[in-house]
């Protein structure tokens, strides 16, 4: 992707109603933060990514306690209904969330994504989004938590703010 490209996305990202000023900053770190990553270490920035899927899990559960929002999380199903609604309601990081739980599988269908210019953002640079999609690294470690399995990105595609994504039990 050319550098043209890669200023459009950043100024769509920029020119979006932010409630906070300070959201912007901290999502440019971490775009910077995870581009660099991928630059430096490749494929072994996965891991990094990967134990920021955990944490990011962690605060998500952590979050929900301190909001009086603590849901169930002792089985898949309702994990996932919980991540779902917290997500997509309390903090309407999307307009919907659905998924579609396999024996050894699980099927996200994300849509209006409001984290998508960051992952856009990577990808122009080269970056794949398997890498940086909070997302994902939170629906893997949520999955392990939950079930007691490793879990790996399978599939994902992101097109127009709305994101498929697919974890394999290993």
């Amino acid at each position: 992707m050319s550098e043209e490209e890669v200023q459009k996305i950043t100024a769509a990202f920029l020119s979006e109603t932010q409630e906070n000023p300070v959201n912007i900053i901290l999502t440019a770190v971490l775009m910077g933060f995870t581009n660099s990553l991928w630059k430096v270490s490749g494929e072994g920035s996965g891991g990094i990514t990967r134990a920021f899927g955990e944490d990011l899990w962690d605060l998500i559960k952590a979050g929900s306690v301190m909001l009086g929002e603590e849901k169930d999380t002792s089985t898949p199903e309702k994990a996932l209904e919980f991540y779902a609604e917290y997500l997509g309601g309390y903090f309407n990081i999307a307009d919907e969330i659905s998924y579609n739980l396999g024996e050894d599988s699980l099927n996200v269908s994300i849509k209006g994504c409001k984290l998508h210019h960051f992952t856009d953002y990577l990808e122009a640079k080269d970056v794949p989004r398997s890498i940086g999609c909070p997302m994902a690294l939170s629906l893997i470690s949520l999955m392990e938590d939950v079930t007691g399995e490793s879990y790996i990105i399978d599939e994902l595609k992101s097109t127009d703010s709305n994101s498929e994504i697919v974890l394999r039990a290993l």
